[in-house]
């Protein structure tokens, strides 16, 4: 199973990063947001593109735990079980964006008040995204700190582990609730479980 769930890691990953770099800053207010979100048709696509990567995320990432050897694999699954349950929390956010955000922007363009409900459903997405990035930085302190332990283990994949729980954390405690940067820990990540996919399906 360590070939093909690296593949879907791979796949997981490259599209969460296809689709976060087409992915707008929200100006953070229930009228401007739902403004935004009507001016593009592409929204909905995006943060199902989103979703669908978080789940094969949350499948792939166990790639890494059956690929090493069975004395690294408790750190490993440590790690992989917390950042399952952040990636899952964040596509509760996505799926937020998706469903409910696209319906309150389709009622916004119609002429419908509902900027203010739309925006307080959205900061109850966005705290659940708050944790999400949280536990998906320390999750990645894990990573590092269990990987950084491995014999062949390229140092600089260890170092991006560990950029992703500095600058992730970072992020997630100075950032503004809703901005990108809250959630730092899962794009560093992404780039990470890139490599690391690529390392094992060529294993």
């Amino acid at each position: 199973m360590t070939r093909p769930l690296a593949i879907v890691l791979l796949a997981g990953s490259l599209l969460l990063l296809v689709c976060s770099a087409l992915h707008p800053i929200l100006p953070l207010t229930g009228q401007g947001d739902l403004a935004m979100i009507a001016a593009m048709p592409s929204w909905r696509v995006i943060h199902l593109g989103l979703l669908y990567a978080t789940g094969m995320i949350i499948a792939g990432i166990w790639a890494r735990v059956l690929a090493a050897d069975p004395a690294e694999r408790i750190g490993l699954g440590a790690a992989c079980v917390v950042l399952s349950i952040g990636e899952a929390l964040n596509g509760v956010n996505i799926g937020f964006m998706a469903g409910a955000g696209t319906e309150f922007a389709r009622l916004f363009a119609a002429g419908a008040d509902v900027s203010q409900v739309y925006q307080a459903g959205h900061l109850a997405a966005v705290m659940s995204g708050k944790l999400a990035g949280f536990l998906v930085s320390l999750s990645a302190g894990l990573l590092a700190m269990v990987t950084g332990t491995i014999p062949g283990e390229p140092r600089w994949l260890v170092g991006l582990a560990w950029l992703a729980c500095v600058a992730g954390l970072a992020g997630n405690l100075l950032a503004p609730p809703g901005h990108p940067l809250m959630l730092t820990s899962v794009g560093v990540m992404g780039v990470w479980q890139v490599v690391t996919a690529v390392r094992l399906v060529r294993r």
